[in-house]
């Protein structure tokens, strides 16, 4: 019964959706929120900005629940990312939590995002790769990453964007993205350096981190 009680912790868990869509934009860009990624731009464009919205939820500990805005950011499509970007637990009465959200740096031309190429080979990886310690002990959380995609679809570099909370847990969400593939992303029909921010839930069921 212990083993398989561990087998479905282990197996049951989500991870933010990885089939990133291709999108277009004409300046003054804003932000998107599209299927997947949280937000996507040309590096060239500079720094997105980041910014922190309060939200409400409840959650089995696994999957999250009903989810509402109670602090806005001040622009409605960040908010629409803070719901995939906090770390949430199992709780059956509404858990409130600051978590971030990013507005994407202006700039002029047609911008088509990266596509993940990979999407189930990565999804398969990160399934097989929760630290069995943390696991062990309960921990979890959602880790938000901001990608470096060079001009052949190549991560390039990894940096954790928001923290679950857990080092271990962070170092594992950029191992595994780092390993994916894209499809470069486009500005005015050629090849672009690009920035994908994207989240990875770590979920154990366990209730709220200690104070």
């Amino acid at each position: 019964m212990i083993l398989i009680s561990y087998l479905v912790r282990r197996c049951i868990r989500l991870v933010a959706p990885f089939g990133l869509a291709v999108w277009s934009v004409t300046a003054p860009a804003q932000s998107n929120e599209q299927d997947g990624s949280l937000l996507a731009h040309p590096l060239a464009a500079g720094d997105a900005t980041r910014v922190e919205v309060t939200v409400a939820f409840v959650s089995d500990g696994y999957r999250r629940g009903p989810c509402k805005i109670v602090e806005s950011s001040g622009d409605k499509r960040a908010d629409a990312q803070a719901c995939r970007t906090v770390s949430f637990y199992k709780t059956t009465k509404p858990l409130y939590a600051v978590t971030s959200a990013w507005l994407m740096p202006e700039f002029e031309g047609e911008f088509i995002a990266p596509k993940l190429k990979n999407s189930k080979k990565v999804a398969m990886a990160i399934s097989n790769s929760y630290p069995r310690y943390e696991l062990s002990k309960g921990h979890q959380g959602t880790t938000s990453v901001k990608l470096v995609i060079d001009i052949t679809g190549k991560v390039t570099n990894c940096i954790a964007a928001q923290s679950s909370g857990y080092a271990t847990l962070d170092r594992v969400t950029c191992k595994q993205m780092m390993r994916a593939k894209y499809n470069p992303g486009q500005l005015n029909g050629e090849p672009t350096e690009s920035i994908v921010y994207t989240s990875m839930f770590w979920g154990a069921g366990s209730g709220p981190p200690e104070p």
